[in-house]
Formats: structure tokens, C-alpha cells, sequence
């Protein structure tokens, strides 16, 4: 039995669920291996942990401007604002160690990257330290060149750790881990059935874990449209935002459905012919398997700007610049044949679904060495 601790922090909610993806996968097909998944920020300090998710939340959501340039300032300085904060908590790490003792600590967050590659040489563990990266392009504070692998999503992030002096042996473009469900796509007409919706076009609009994306302006606009649509909006875990949905869909006749946090958002992606939305790595990566064509709204400065970036680079999104434009851009869309064909094609080449699968196939590889 190998044992494999994954370091995740609840800092936006990607980094959890690729965590509970891998686990998943290993309880039903690598029983080989055990896999234990620890907050790294709520082990060292409950409180660190609260204090750190709510500041990302409030920040990214109501200071984006400023979030982005903290981003920026502290990714062209080489980190150094966070490349070691918790640094001091040496003691705490070695006692996580030694409770897991494991073979492979694989960082999902880059929180505590320098610090378990510390722990690692002051207290001379021989566990292997692989970097799990969760986005479409990465923050400096990703990068540490005693890690022993790194997991990327696109070739464009392997040449980019090139360029940054990592050694090619130890970067793998097998993707971001998903959940088993999402890798099942259902007929459109059987997701609306089984989701008790209309058989008609349908629009899926997501806020991220938080409800971000100005979800109530974009209600607005859509349900005021002439478009022939039914409405899905997911607020995630912001039940602020999901009230105000509610309250706000019932001055309207179109369609509209909202929900809060789901396990069904597998079904809802299959069940709809765009997605409006942030560009979470988890969500893109998501839509990416489900060939869903995506529409980029208010992408969070940082990572997911940099993953906007990335779909519209690859063809993969439409991105809504002005508010206003919404319906234009989203009509203009749906009446375009040629480039969705094109978008799911572009989607189906650059997806990655058996992701957590390859990633036991990486750690089986590195036992080899």
C-alpha cells in the first residue's frame, strides 16, 4: 500500500474538488493506493483557514481590481509576499507527516509548496513532492524546482516551466482530475427529462463556489430578452445570492430556474447548450469534457483572467466585455452553427477526462525511478 497525502486549502472551491476527485478514483480503481486529503490551513489553524477564504472570497468579488493587482505584483516580484508564509509552522507540518507517512505529497494549492519542501529536508523525509497545478496558467508561487513532478493541464503550461527551468522529465500534461460523474455525457433531451426541464435551448449561467459574476445584472438582461431560452442560474455556496435570484426571477415570465451548491451540476452542463460563467480551472476544465461552449463572464482577475486568456487563445470561449452585450454576444452565438461545431470540436480535442486516471499513472511511473 503506497500512501498519498494531497495538500488542498479551501481558498475558492477547484482546488477541493480536483482533491475529492482524486481520492474518488483511487477508493474505486486504485485501491493500491490510500489517499488522504488534508486543508493544509485548517490543520495548521482553524482560524488561518476561515481568515484566508473569506479575504479570497470578499476580495475577489468585491475588490477585483485590487485582488488582480496584488496578483500581478506579487507574481512579477518572484513571490516574495507568500512564496514561504507559513514558514514558521515547521513543527506542525513534521507532525502531518509523520501521522501519513507518506510516499507522495501532492500540493493542489501553492500555499505550502516551500514550506513542505523545508520540512522535507530539515527533517530528511523521503516522500516524493508532486505539484498538482489547477488552472490554465500559473502564479509563480506554483514553482519550486525541488519538487520532484509537476501535472499540468495544456502543452502551453509545460513550455512555460520550461522557460521558468524546469527540467521536461518532470512536467506531465495529463490535467486537472474531475469528479467520475462529469466524465459520463448524457443526451441533452434525457438531462432535461431526468432534471424535470423543458426540452428547449437552455443557457446555464454559474457564479463559481461563491456566486460571483454579477448574476442578478445577467438575469436582468437575459429573462428581459426576446431569446427563446429556459434559464439555469447556480449560486454555489452564497445564499445571499441565491435569495436574491429567486426574488428577482419571479418578475419574470421566461423559464428560470435557480439553485444554490449541487451534486448535479454534471447533469445541468449536459442538459444546456452554452455556459455563461467565471473561468474557474475546475469549471473550464468541466465544460472542456462536457463540449459545452463557453461565454467568459467577469473572469476574477489573476488565474482566472489568465485562463480566459487561454479558452479564447484555443477557440474554446466567447468572452463578454461590456454588460450591455450580453444577449447580443450570446444570440450571436447560438445562431452561429459553424463556430459552435467549431468551439466542441476545439473542446474535444483539447479535453482531458481521464485526468485522475493518468495521474496514478504518473505516481506508478515515478515509483519506477
Amino acid at each position: 500500500m503506497k500512501n498519498v497525502l494531497v495538500l488542498t486549502a479551501s481558498i475558492g472551491g477547484g482546488h477541493n474538488s480536483a482533491s475529492a476527485a482524486i481520492k474518488e478514483y483511487a477508493e474505486r480503481y486504485r485501491l493500491e493506493y490510500s489517499v488522504h486529503v488534508i486543508d493544509i490551513l485548517e490543520y495548521i489553524q482553524p482560524l488561518l483557514s476561515k481568515i484566508a477564504g473569506k479575504s479570497y472570497e470578499v476580495n475577489a468579488k468585491n475588490f477585483p481590481e485590487l485582488y488582480g493587482w496584488f496578483y500581478d505584483l506579487n507574481n512579477s516580484t518572484e513571490a516574495k509576499f507568500t512564496r514561504n508564509n507559513i514558514g514558521f509552522f515547521f513543527s506542525k507540518l513534521k507532525e502531518l507527516i509523520e501521522e501519513y507517512r507518506p510516499d507522495y505529497v501532492i500540493s493542489v494549492h501553492p500555499v505550502a509548496i516551500g514550506s513542505v519542501i523545508k520540512t522535507r529536508k530539515k527533517y530528511q523525509f523521503d516522500f516524493k513532492l508532486v505539484v498538482l497545478m489547477t488552472d490554465f496558467d500559473y502564479h509563480s508561487t506554483w514553482v519550486n524546482h525541488e519538487a520532484d513532478m509537476f501535472i499540468v493541464s495544456s502543452r502551453f503550461m509545460k513550455y512555460r516551466l520550461e522557460n521558468d527551468m524546469i527540467s521536461p522529465d518532470k512536467i506531465r500534461t495529463t490535467g486537472i482530475p474531475t469528479h467520475m460523474s462529469i466524465q459520463q455525457v448524457k443526451d441533452k433531451a434525457v438531462a432535461r427529462e431526468e432534471l424535470g426541464m423543458e426540452d428547449k435551448t437552455t443557457i446555464l449561467i454559474m457564479g463559481g463556489s461563491f456566486g460571483a459574476g454579477k448574476l442578478k445584472k445577467m438575469m436582468d438582461q437575459l429573462a428581459s430578452s426576446d431569446l427563446d431560452v429556459q434559464l439555469v442560474f447556480i449560486a454555489g455556496n452564497n445564499k445571499r445570492t441565491k435569495k436574491a435570484l429567486e426574488k428577482n426571477a419571479k418578475k419574470y415570465e421566461k423559464n428560470i430556474r435557480v439553485e444554490g451548491f449541487t451534486n448535479q451540476i454534471s447533469s445541468y452542463m449536459d442538459a444546456s447548450d452554452v455556459l455563461v460563467t467565471k473561468t474557474g480551472g475546475l469549471t473550464v476544465t468541466e465544460a472542456l469534457i462536457k463540449g459545452i461552449p463557453i461565454v467568459i463572464n467577469h473572469p476574477i482577475p489573476g488565474q482566472e483572467e489568465e485562463n480566459a486568456t487561454y479558452l479564447q487563445n484555443k477557440g474554446l470561449g466567447v468572452r463578454i466585455t461590456k454588460d450591455r452585450e450580453a444577449v447580443a454576444i450570446i444570440r450571436d452565438l447560438l445562431e452561429d452553427d459553424v463556430r459552435l461545431a467549431h468551439m466542441k470540436m476545439m473542446a474535444s480535442h483539447y479535453r482531458k477526462p481521464d485526468a485522475a486516471k493518468h495521474f496514478f499513472e504518473v505516481l506508478d511511473e515515478m515509483a519506477q525511478d
